[in-house]
């Protein structure tokens, strides 16, 4: 799954696509009016979101080394 699926899923108003994830402002402008019900977010958001993005994976793996607590996403990775 691409980082942009796992950050824009996670919005209420998130409907989907078909075909390709877009990759920059103008294919994300010329197809956010089908992937979201009223206001979508702007790319600037999006992009932020992405470049923050950490995988619960790589989240879970420095967490388990620093003998912190994981949550549900991050144990479900390690385990399923």
């Amino acid at each position: 799954m691409a980082i942009f699926d796992h950050v824009v899923s996670k919005r209420n108003n998130w409907k989907g696509y078909i075909g390709e994830p877009p990759i920059n402002e103008t294919e994300y402008n010329a197809m956010k009016t089908d992937m979201f019900d009223g206001d979508a977010p702007t790319w600037t958001e999006i992009k932020s979101e992405m470049d923050a993005y950490v995988s619960p994976r790589e989240s879970a793996k420095a967490k388990l080394i620093a003998g912190e607590p994981l949550t549900e996403e991050e144990a479900n990775t390690i385990v399923l």
